[in-house]
């Protein structure tokens, strides 16, 4: 009876160790199962972050396009004030000329005024 009672003891100290450890893979595969389900929403997350990326890199892409277009159109006004300036200075100096010029042409006139007055004086005493 002894031997009985110590095959029982034995027979249900393995079913409770058997029964434990059904439960701890249980709970390992229901861990494993919600560890797979986070990565798999890790993994469309990181996919998602990497379209923003993507979508982020082209959108810099553009806008430094945009900037060295923008740059140039600036570097081209730049220059064509400066011709506009260039210009409008020889201008200047041309009307200013011009003027000096007039000047000399009004003086020049009005020397043959009196040269042509004083030969009619001459003329007329004579």
């Amino acid at each position: 009876m002894q031997a009985t009672r110590e095959v029982d003891t034995a027979i249900r100290g393995i079913q409770q160790g058997a029964s434990t450890n059904i439960a701890n893979v249980e709970k390992a595969a229901a861990t494993i199962a919600a560890a797979t389900g986070l990565a798999d929403a890790s993994g469309r997350a990181l996919k998602e972050i990497v379209a923003l990326v993507d979508q982020t890199t082209d959108q810099v892409r553009s806008i430094a396009t945009a900037s060295e277009e923008q740059s140039a159109a600036s570097e081209e006004i730049a220059r064509n004030i400066e011709a506009v300036q260039r210009l409008s200075s020889e201008a200047s100096d041309s009307m200013q000329q011009s003027a000096q010029a007039v000047s000399e042409l009004a003086s020049q006139g009005q020397r043959l005024r009196r040269l042509v007055d004083d030969l009619k004086t001459e003329t007329g005493r004579r």
